[in-house]
Formats: structure tokens, C-alpha cells, sequence
């Protein structure tokens, strides 16, 4: 029995010594949905400034930068978003660690009419900053996708989902059409370019999640439905709490839900060409919390809660999930393995609470 034991821990920490070993060649802080202030989002971006690696750091902000509807076009209200988004570059600019920006929903005006004039407009403050090292990507108003290399293993490939979603765009059926088709081929393209490396493709909707956006309800907000906005009113409302997952459903169904139609053909576009080519990582945000999740030999990492929380229910491959505000953060080892790890705030601190070895 004691030799079992020894043999066990001889292995665990040949294999343990064996990652920690590897030199971190480069390193990504991935924040979604930091577009509100408050005293957890303020806490999470200093301590993650923090883990900044000098000249081996990229910070990619995952969409809705900024709520509830974006960057204002005009000057009522422009203040307050400019600071909003200003918080969240400044401490890892202040670092020197690169950042980048993708767009969400709600800086497309929450899929609203002003949509393209918001992610427009958004860009436009960031390029006025005029720091080389701060950046818009895709191109406002496009598709992309568009590489980021990250190391000589590891390249970032970043689209913009919600132009794909946006109910201005998918409704003007032919325009759509083409613009998926182009984004495909697009993407099909620059997945060949990289094939020999691990691909992190990036954008604000996830490919599988089992947060709110998935349409998934738990007995609690059935019988509980106060509880999505303030976690401990728990007065019981069992009839508008069953309403509420219904319409959502069917009478106000939004592509920004998983079982949407629109979001489904995307999905299983995206799916699709990414078959052919296994080193691929999914990352987004969208859902708010952190996820991580391996299912049809697939990995999506959602970091979602950069400043809001909400549930997350159990499901197939579902390996980690927590439902309180926080970001990720991927090591790039000299090897091409990723050491993936997940970080709350608690006790005015970043506490890491999980953390995997990806093998390349």
C-alpha cells in the first residue's frame, strides 16, 4: 500500500514538475463584459494589471465595453462611456501590456437602430488616444476575421459575432448572405495560414454556454423570478416566473439567445470549418460568468463577468463554472501547451479558483 502511494505522488510531481517547468513564452488576460463600473470590476482590473509579463502580454476585452447601449454618438451621456472604457485600458496600458477591443451587443446600442454608428463611434475614441498599442479589432462595421500572432505557437483570430446577429444585418437577407459567406470563406482561409499552430478565435458569443443566454431556467427562477436582478429577494411569484422563460422563448425571441435561429446557422457555420482543424480554442463572453467547457471535442472558455454576474446551469462537458465576477487568463508555454487559469474577486483580492493544463 505504501509504495502505491509513493509511486502516486512520484508521478504527480514529475507531471506537475514537468508543466511548471515550461517557460511562459507569452501570456493573455481575457476580460468580457467589463463595460460597467463598480467596486468588483475597479478590483479585478488593477489585480489583474498586476499579472502583466513585461513585453510577453496581450489584454483582449471580449465586447459590451461599455453599457447599456454603447458609445453615445452624440455628446449626452459621452462623458460617463468614455470613462467607462477608459478604466478598463488605462491600468494594463499603464503596464504596457497591449489591449484590444471586440464588440459586443450592447455596444452595437444593444442591438439597437444606432448600432453601427456606436462601434463606430467607440473606435473613433480609442484611435484619438493615439497609443499604437490600443486597438479596435475587427474594423468597426466589419466581420473580420483578423490574427493577432501571440507567440510561435499561439495566434489570436478575432471576428466580430454580433454584426453576424444584429437584426439590422441578418434581416436584409441577400446583404447577409454574402457577408456570411465572405466571413466564412475569410475564416477558412486564416485557420489554413495557421494550421500548424493553436488558434484562440475569439468573439463575443459563445459556441456553447449554460448561461442565461442558452434559454436554460432554474427551478428557482421559476419560482423566484426577483432573484435574477436582486440574488436575495426571494418572493414567490411562480406564474410570472414561468412566463417570463416562455416569451423569451417565443413571442421575444432575440438572435443574442442560443436557440435562435440566426445564432444556430452561425454556430454551426463557425462549427463547421473549425472541424477540420483541432487545435482551436473557442473564447467569449457574452454569458456573465466564467465557464469552461469541453464537449464534441470542442473547448470553449467563456469569461464573461468582467462587471455583472448570472446563473449558470449544469450541462454536458461543463468542467468548471462560477457565478460571481472575475476574468481568465491563458500562460503560453515555450512547449505549446496553454495553462489556463480562472480568478473572483474576494476579500479585496483576485482569488484564482481553477486552473488546466491544455496539451497542444
Amino acid at each position: 500500500m505504501k509504495s502505491r502511494y509513493l509511486l502516486l505522488y512520484i508521478f504527480l510531481f514529475v507531471r506537475f514538475s514537468t508543466v511548471y517547468a515550461q517557460q511562459v513564452n507569452g501570456r493573455v488576460i481575457l476580460f468580457g463584459d467589463a463595460g460597467e463600473i463598480n467596486p468588483k470590476q475597479e478590483g479585478l482590473l488593477h489585480h489583474a494589471a498586476a499579472m502583466v509579463i513585461p513585453t510577453k502580454t496581450h489584454v483582449f476585452f471580449l465586447g459590451d465595453n461599455i453599457y447599456e447601449h454603447g458609445m453615445p454618438v452624440d455628446s449626452n451621456g459621452r462623458g460617463h462611456a468614455e470613462d467607462i472604457i477608459s478604466k478598463q485600458f488605462t491600468p494594463f496600458r499603464q503596464a504596457q501590456a497591449p489591449v484590444y477591443f471586440m464588440a459586443g451587443n450592447h455596444d452595437w446600442d444593444k442591438s439597437g437602430p444606432q448600432g453601427l454608428e456606436k462601434v463606430k463611434a467607440q473606435e473613433q475614441f480609442l484611435q484619438a488616444q493615439q497609443d499604437k498599442d490600443l486597438h479596435f479589432i475587427p474594423k468597426a462595421g466589419t466581420t473580420g476575421p483578423v490574427a493577432v500572432p501571440l507567440t510561435d505557437h499561439v495566434v489570436a483570430i478575432v471576428y466580430d459575432s454580433e454584426y453576424l446577429l444584429y437584426p439590422g444585418n441578418y434581416k436584409n437577407t441577400d446583404l447577409y448572405n454574402q457577408a456570411l459567406s465572405r466571413f466564412t470563406s475569410d475564416l477558412d482561409n486564416l485557420l489554413q495560414t495557421y494550421a500548424d499552430q493553436t488558434v484562440l478565435l475569439m468573439c463575443h458569443h459563445p459556441m456553447v454556454s449554460y448561461g442565461e443566454h442558452g434559454l436554460k431556467f432554474s427551478w428557482k427562477q421559476h419560482l423566484f423570478p426577483l432573484t435574477k436582478k436582486w440574488r436575495k429577494f426571494y418572493l414567490p411569484l411562480p406564474v410570472v416566473g414561468s412566463a417570463y422563460p416562455l416569451l423569451r422563448a417565443t413571442a421575444f425571441r432575440s438572435a443574442e439567445d442560443l436557440p435562435h435561429p440566426v445564432y444556430k446557422n452561425l454556430i454551426q457555420k463557425v462549427t463547421a470549418i473549425t472541424e477540420k482543424y483541432p487545435q482551436v480554442i473557442f473564447i467569449s463572453g457574452h454569458d456573465h460568468g466564467l465557464q469552461f467547457i469541453e464537449k464534441n471535442n470542442k473547448t470553449q472558455i467563456v469569461s464573461g463577468s468582467g462587471s455583472k454576474t448570472s446563473m449558470i446551469y449544469k450541462g454536458k462537458g461543463l468542467v468548471y463554472a462560477y457565478e460571481k465576477q472575475g476574468f481568465c487568463t491563458l500562460d503560453l508555454l515555450d512547449n505549446g501547451d496553454l495553462l489556463l487559469r480562472y480568478y473572483i474577486y474576494e476579500n479585496d483580492t483576485a482569488t484564482q479558483t481553477f486552473e488546466k493544463h491544455l496539451k497542444r
